[in-house]
C-alpha cells in the first residue's frame, strides 16, 4: 500500500496512511482498574462504617414495615366493620322482605274474601 505516501487534501483518494490515523486509547489492565475502583469506593466509606449504615437502614426498613403493617391492620378493621354493617343491612332487608311477603299474602286473602262476598251478593 501507500503507507509512506501522503495524500493531498484535494485528491479524490479517501485513504490515508496509518500514521495519520488517530490512535485508539489503550484499555487499562485489570490490576489498574481494580486499583482505581478501590480508590473510588474508598470515597464512599472513608468516614462511615458500613455496619453502621446497614444498621441504620435496617432500623429504617423495620420502621417502614411496622408503619405499613399498622396501616394494613387499620384497613382490615375498617373492612371488617363494613362487612358487619353490610351483613346488618342484609338481615334488615330480609326482615322487611319477609314482612312484605306476609303483608302481600294477607292482602291477597282479604281481596279473595271481598271478591267472594261481592260474587255471593251478585247472585242473590
Amino acid at each position: 500500500m501507500m503507507a509512506n505516501h501522503l495524500v493531498k487534501p484535494d485528491s479524490r483518494n479517501c485513504k490515508r496512511p496509518r500514521e495519520l490515523e488517530p490512535e485508539m486509547p489503550q484499555l487499562s489492565s485489570p490490576e489498574k482498574s481494580d486499583a482505581s475502583f478501590s480508590e473510588c469506593s474508598g470515597l464512599f466509606y472513608k468516614d462511615e462504617a458500613p455496619e453502621k449504615d446497614l444498621s441504620d437502614m435496617s432500623k429504617e426498613i423495620n420502621q417502614m414495615l411496622s408503619t405499613y403493617a399498622k396501616i394494613l391492620s387499620e384497613r382490615a378493621a375498617v373492612d371488617a366493620s363494613y362487612i358487619d354493617e353490610i351483613d346488618g343491612l342484609f338481615r334488615e332487608a330480609n326482615t322487611i322482605e319477609n314482612f312484605l311477603i306476609q303483608k302481600k299474602e294477607f292482602l291477597k286473602q282479604r281481596f279473595t274474601v271481598i271478591a267472594n262476598t261481592l260474587k255471593s251478593d251478585n247472585y242473590t
